[in-house]
């Protein structure tokens, strides 16, 4: 696979560095976002293949980032997996409902982030899960 651009969007500095850190070296270029408007504003401007967006963020949920990527035309192909510290049977509906095509859940593990990101990529991935 061609190198793919991921965005991570979270208000914690630590969790993109994470990301980066857990990305970068699977050859994906890792690019990074604070908000949920911010999110849009990023991936409208750069186009990236796939989208990770926090739960919980001050201002904007991620849900509602989630809409507001799904709503613009621009965005129709890319991949968007909410990512979160919580595992709910509720909060997967959401997320799917909103547009979501993955529902990640954050576990300290890079390796297996790695390997999520590259399933998201993949075509013929599941919904949310």
């Amino acid at each position: 696979m061609a190198e793919a651009t991921v965005l991570v969007v979270d208000d914690d500095a630590g969790f993109r560095a994470y990301v980066r850190a857990a990305l970068e070296p699977a050859s994906y270029r890792v690019i990074e976002g604070t908000s949920g408007p911010d999110a849009v504003d990023v991936a409208l401007r750069e186009r990236p293949d796939a989208i990770l967006l926090d739960w919980r963020m001050p201002g904007q949920s991620g849900i509602t980032a989630c809409r507001n990527l799904r709503a613009q035309e621009a965005l129709a192909g890319v991949r968007i997996a909410m990512i979160t510290g919580l595992d709910d049977e509720r909060d997967r509906t959401l997320a799917r409902h909103a547009g979501a095509d993955a529902f990640l859940v954050k576990d300290g593990d890079p390796d297996m982030l790695a390997r999520q990101v590259r399933r998201l990529l993949e075509a013929g991935t599941p919904a949310v899960g």
